[in-house]
C-alpha cells in the first residue's frame, strides 16, 4: 500500500550499511553514522535529526536512555533534534521470535525553510528516514518474552536510493541518477514523457 505513492518507497532498493557481532555497540554506530553524514559527505547539521526508543510498558522496556545520552556525548547534533518514539518507529525485530532491539534513526528535513521538525516519522517525503541503527539486544522467545542476549549487536541500514538523491539535491529518489535514466529511456521506448508526478 506504501509503493509506488511518493518519492522515496519502491520495490526496488540497496541498502547499505555495516554489521557487529558483539564488536562495538551503540557508541560506535551512532559517532560514526555522524561522522559520514556530517563530516565525510557534509550534510547540514542543522538539516538532521534523531530519533530514539521511548520504551514500551506493554513488552516492560525502559526507554533507550542510552542512545540518547550517546547522541548528545559522541556528536554535536542540536538536542533538540533528538527525538523520542515509540515502539511502532523504533523498535525493531527480525519477526515475530528472534532477535531485535531499540533503533535509532536519522532523518533529513528537506523543507525549502527548515521547518521540519513535527513532521519526522509522520510520512512526509519533506522529511524523510535515511538511515536506521538497530541495536539487536533481545531475543524474542516463543512465549513472546523478550529475553536479553548474551552479546550485543548492531546492525544498520541506509537506504541508497534515499541518500543518492540527497546528496544530489534531488527532492525524489527518482530524479537521481540512479533511476533517471532509466526513466528516460523507458519514456524513449514507450513515446511517454516522465512527468514526476505521482498517482
Amino acid at each position: 500500500e506504501e509503493v509506488g505513492r511518493d518519492t522515496y518507497h519502491h520495490t526496488f532498493f540497496e541498502m547499505l550499511g555495516n554489521w557487529s557481532f558483539g564488536d562495538y555497540f551503540k557508541r560506535e554506530a551512532i559517532g560514526w553514522a555522524w561522522e559520514l553524514l556530517t563530516g565525510v559527505w557534509g550534510l547540514p547539521k542543522e538539516r538532521l535529526y534523531a530519533t530514539v526508543f521511548a520504551g514500551d510498558p506493554h513488552d516492560g522496556l525502559e526507554p533507550d536512555e542510552e542512545a540518547a545520552a550517546l547522541w548528545a556525548e559522541v556528536t554535536d547534533i542540536d538536542p533538540t533534534h533528538v527525538q523520542r518514539f515509540g515502539k511502532k518507529d523504533n523498535f525493531w525485530e527480525m519477526g515475530a521470535h528472534g532477535p531485535g532491539g531499540p533503533c535509532s534513526e536519522i532523518h533529513i528535513d528537506l523543507t525549502d525553510d527548515g521547518s521540519g521538525a513535527a513532521l519526522v516519522n509522520a510520512g512526509d517525503p519533506r522529511v524523510i528516514e535515511i538511515w536506521n541503527l538497530v541495536f539487536i539486544q533481545f531475543n524474542r522467545d516463543e512465549s513472546e518474552r523478550l529475553l536479553p542476549l548474551s552479546a550485543r549487536h548492531i546492525d544498520t541500514g541506509m537506504g541508497f536510493e534515499r541518500i543518492v538523491a540527497v546528496l544530489q539535491g534531488k527532492k525524489s529518489n527518482y530524479d537521481s541518477d540512479v533511476c533517471a535514466p532509466l526513466l528516460q529511456h523507458i519514456a524513449e521506448l514507450t513515446g511517454k514523457r516522465y512527468t514526476g508526478k505521482l498517482g
